[in-house]
């Protein structure tokens, strides 16, 4: 007999990154199945989406290993705080985007209520930490996944799984013509443009800005008249960058607009994550850095097994983006980057083609939604066209 359903979802995200795919997957949900309600881990984008805020996740995003004890107190509130709405609302599903430490804590947790449990954008288990995923096998009803090797290793495992193609292909284009954006940003558009981008979270902003702001010095040495950019992510105060105030000169600093500035730019410098991706669907020549505590980083050398960081030379299986890691000398970095703007976009396009390719077809979010819907009608029957929840 099918269970009664309340056709909520809880979805929880821990950085802007994983919360813009998961308002993408509510948005296209709700699109189709307006009864189904939703609450998240999440900020502006989730609530915009229209789910319900049970917290914001900014106070526990954070990146590196032994940054996380700074955070425990938060974490651990954090915890508490997700523990007891889903006690209290009992869901139909809990979804999980990305942010493995929070969240395959909270898989567990849900599995002991008797929950169902998808995985939206699983750990990257195939880099570190593969031990995962014996977790993910037994509290994880279903894993949706966005690269294009990551289908084969869940199948050895025998675990439900399904690859969606990767959602940036949908989402990550320009918003306004080169003109406009070259406009905007003061240049003539004869000039290069060198695009940084030091990352979505305050503590990767502050261990990256000095060092581009250092190799952008160095690099108008030979290119004097070049525009720097620097898109800011939405959930990032500006604050931040009060530290950096007089090094920043004349940085042309937007809100926001950051696919632009990767797609009309001759040179990006961007701290790995995301945006190395988004960079490679954009053919913008990127330089990728990195860089954590020392701690972090001698415990990242035992575990992590793969031989780069960016997303897209790990699907190349090449370094097609240069990566710089812990060690970042700003004359070797700028140096490469001189190159690469001397060489031109169309190199880099060339090498980029084949990582494009393997991204996938369009439409991810809904093909997310199409697997969502049928393990719910599966466990609790079909869907109904509306719904009221108290």
């Amino acid at each position: 007999m099918a269970e009664t359903p309340n056709h909520h979802i809880v979805i929880l995200t821990g950085e802007l990154s994983g919360e813009i795919h998961g308002a993408h997957l509510v948005a296209s949900i709700k699109a189709k199945f307006p009864s189904v309600t939703f609450s998240a881990m999440g900020s502006r984008r989730m609530a915009e989406a229209g789910a319900r805020i049970i917290m914001d996740y900014k106070e526990i995003s954070i990146m590196g290993i032994s940054e996380v004890f700074s955070r425990l107190h938060h974490i651990r509130r954090a915890f508490s705080t997700i523990k007891a709405y889903l006690i209290r609302t009992m869901p139909s599903l809990v979804v999980l985007v990305d942010f493995p430490g929070f969240n395959l804590r909270m898989a567990a947790f849900a599995r002991k209520l008797g929950i169902p449990v998808v995985y939206f954008i699983p750990p990257q288990v195939w880099a570190w930490k593969k031990g995962r995923i014996h977790k993910i096998k037994k509290y994880v009803d279903l894993v949706i996944s966005i690269l294009p090797f990551e289908k084969k290793l869940y199948d050895e495992y025998g675990i439900d799984n399904i690859y969606i193609g990767h959602p940036f292909m949908d989402t990550v284009k320009p918003s306004v013509t080169r003109e406009e954006f070259l406009d905007k940003i003061g240049s003539d558009g004869k000039t290069p443009v060198i695009t940084i981008m030091p990352g979505s979270r305050e503590n990767e902003i502050r261990k990256h800005i000095e060092i581009m702001l250092q190799v952008v010095e160095r690099m108008r040495t030979s290119l004097a008249r070049a525009v720097v950019v620097l898109p800011l992510a939405e959930s990032i105060d500006e604050t931040v960058l009060e530290p950096f105030a007089k090094r920043l000169g004349e940085v042309r600093i937007i809100r926001g607009g950051a696919y632009n500035a990767l797609a009309y730019c001759d040179i990006a410098i961007a701290s790995s994550g995301s945006a190395t991706l988004e960079a490679a669907i954009l053919g913008a020549p990127t330089i990728v850095i990195y860089r954590i505590s020392a701690a972090s980083y001698f415990i990242a050398r035992l575990i992590v097994h793969v031989d780069f960081i960016s997303l897209p030379n790990i699907i190349a299986e090449k370094e097609v983006f240069p990566e710089f890691i812990q060690s970042l000398d700003p004359e070797k970095i700028a140096e490469k980057a001189l190159l690469m703007v001397q060489n031109g976009k169309e190199v880099v396009a060339r090498e980029l083609h084949p990582v494009i390719e393997k991204l996938g077809s369009h439409n991810s979010y809904d093909h997310a939604r199409d697997a969502i819907v049928t393990l719910l009608e599966n466990r609790y029957g079909p869907i109904p066209e509306t719904l009221t929840i108290s």
